[in-house]
């Protein structure tokens, strides 16, 4: 009776094995190729559905032998993520020193006037995102990488942004950089 239910159960794992592998492969695939695409609300929704299907319907399931199965899982997991999460902030390291190592000039151009204003209302440097005071009205210049936060307006000498198209106190258009 006991091998029976044994190999019942182990047949029920394979099933719910064949229906949920599939998924994290398409997850996976889903996370390296359309999460920063147009269609990331739906690859995100895909990719937790499959994490869901994962953890509630395969992992109670997996067979105990004295509960090594799940711990040898939930290590490998852990090693993946972690390990993948390392090498993209090392990547995330390099693609900021390599940012800090272009001209100012460059650097503004590179962003969006929105992810600048963004970055500024949380207190750091649009450029290298390290903290900033900006309510220090001596500093014009990001002492960590060098990028101008403020400048003096070429029409009527207030300062003011250099990420603002604008002066605010005369309207003139800001010169092109």
């Amino acid at each position: 009776m006991d091998a029976a239910l044994q190999a019942s159960e182990l047949r029920v794992f394979f099933y719910r094995l064949a229906v949920t592998l599939p998924l994290l492969a398409i997850a996976g695939w889903l996370f390296v190729k359309a999460r920063k695409s147009r269609w990331w609300p739906f690859a995100w929704g895909f990719i937790f559905f499959a994490l869901f299907t994962f953890f509630v319907e395969l992992v109670p399931y997996l067979p105990s032998y004295g509960g090594y199965v799940r711990y040898s899982v939930g290590i490998i997991i852990t090693l993946l993520v972690g390990r993948w999460a390392i090498i993209e902030l090392n990547k995330y390291l390099e693609r900021q020193k390599l940012a800090e190592a272009q001209p100012e000039t460059m650097r503004r151009q590179d962003l969006a006037y929105g992810q600048a204003l963004a970055r500024l209302a949380k207190g750091v440097c649009p450029g290298c995102e390290r903290p900033v005071d900006l309510k220090n009205r001596d500093i014009d210049f990001c002492p960590h990488c060098g990028i101008g936060l403020y400048e003096r307006c070429h029409s009527c000498s207030a300062r003011k942004g250099t990420f603002s198209p604008f002066c605010h106190k005369c309207g003139t258009k800001a010169a092109p950089a």
